[in-house]
C-alpha cells in the first residue's frame, strides 16, 4: 500500500518545482541561510501541494487512465489504491501544505491555493480545451516562481516570468508529442488533442524551445539582471541552456516515453548539461569579476 501511495505522489515530478529557488539563485541570496530556508519551505509546500494535484486528478481522470497504454497501470485507474485511502492522504498533504505556505507568509499561501484553484478547474474542465490545457499548466509554473519571490520578498522581473511560461509550454508540448507517438488509435487522445497531428505539436515545439533561448538570452543580458547579479557575464549560461533545450528536443524525437521528466531521471548527458549549467551559473553569481 506504501509503494502504491508514493507512486501516486509522483515524487520524481518533483524537480518540477526546484523552479521555486529560481528568485533567490539570480538575487543573489543562495548563501543566505534564512531566505534560503524560506526558499526551502516554500518547495516543500509546492511538491506536497503538487502530490495533492497528482492525486485528484488521477481520481477524476481514473476511467480514461484505465483505456491508456501507459495510465492504465497507475495505482488508482488500476486498483491497486482504494480511493478512499488516496482522498485521506489528499486531505493530509493538503493540510501541512497550506501549514507551512502560512508559515511563510499570506502572500505565499494564497499562490498555493491559487495554485490548487488553477487545477481542479484544469482538472474539470480547462484540460479538454486546445491550446488552453497547456497554457493552464504554463501558469502553474509561473505561480511556483511567484511563490519563490514571496518566500524572499523580492519583485519578479517580467522576463523571468515570460521566459517561465515559454519554458513550460515546451516541456508541455513535448509531453503532448510524446503522447502522440505512443498512442496510435487518434480515439484514444485526450480531447485538447484531438485536432492535432505529430506535425503541428512538432511545431508547437520548436516554436517555444526558440522562444525559451530568445527570453533567457533577453533576460540574461537585460540591465536590471546586470545590476542585480553585480556581473555581466550570466551571458555565458545561454551555451549551457541552450545545449539543454538540444539535448531535450533530441531526446523527445527519439523516446518511447509519455514524460519528458523522465529524461532528468535517466539522461547522463542531460544531467551533465545541467551540472555544468548551475556550477557556472553560481560561479558568475557568487564570484562576479
Amino acid at each position: 500500500m506504501i509503494k502504491e501511495i508514493l507512486k501516486t505522489l509522483k515524487l520524481n515530478h518533483y524537480l518540477k518545482n526546484i523552479i521555486v529557488f529560481i528568485p533567490l539563485l539570480f538575487s543573489k541570496n543562495l548563501f543566505n541561510t534564512d531566505l534560503l530556508f524560506k526558499s526551502i519551505l516554500a518547495f516543500v509546500s509546492f511538491c506536497l501541494i503538487s502530490s495533492v494535484v497528482y492525486i485528484m486528478n488521477d481520481i477524476i481522470d481514473k476511467e480514461n487512465d484505465r483505456k491508456h497504454p501507459v495510465k492504465c497501470n497507475r495505482p488508482i485507474a488500476s486498483g491497486r489504491l482504494p480511493i478512499w485511502v488516496a482522498i485521506f492522504v489528499l486531505v493530509i498533504l493538503f493540510t501541512i501544505s497550506c501549514t507551512i505556505a502560512c508559515f511563510i507568509g499570506i502572500s505565499t499561501l494564497g499562490i498555493v491555493l491559487m495554485y490548487l484553484l488553477l487545477n481542479i478547474f484544469y482538472s474539470i474542465k480547462l484540460k479538454k480545451i486546445a491550446l488552453i490545457d497547456a497554457a493552464c499548466i504554463a501558469f502553474g509554473f509561473i505561480l511556483r516562481v511567484l511563490a519563490g519571490c514571496t518566500a524572499i520578498a523580492v519583485i519578479p522581473s517580467p522576463l523571468v516570468i515570460l521566459l517561465t511560461f515559454f519554458c513550460s509550454m515546451f516541456f508541455t508540448f513535448s509531453k503532448r508529442k510524446l503522447e502522440i507517438k505512443l498512442i496510435t488509435e487518434k480515439s484514444k487522445y485526450r480531447a485538447s488533442l484531438k485536432d492535432f497531428d505529430e506535425n503541428l505539436i512538432n511545431q508547437f515545439v520548436i516554436i517555444n524551445a526558440t522562444l525559451s533561448i530568445a527570453f533567457y538570452f533577453t533576460y540574461v543580458l537585460d540591465i536590471q539582471t546586470i545590476e542585480r547579479a553585480g556581473t555581466d557575464l550570466l551571458y555565458i549560461t545561454v551555451l549551457p541552456f541552450t545545449l539543454i533545450i538540444f539535448r531535450l528536443l533530441f531526446l523527445i524525437n527519439k523516446a518511447n516515453n509519455d514524460d519528458p521528466i523522465h529524461f532528468f531521471e535517466k539522461d547522463s548527458t542531460l544531467k551533465i548539461l545541467f551540472i555544468i549549467y548551475f556550477i557556472i551559473l553560481i560561479f558568475i553569481i557568487k564570484c562576479p569579476c
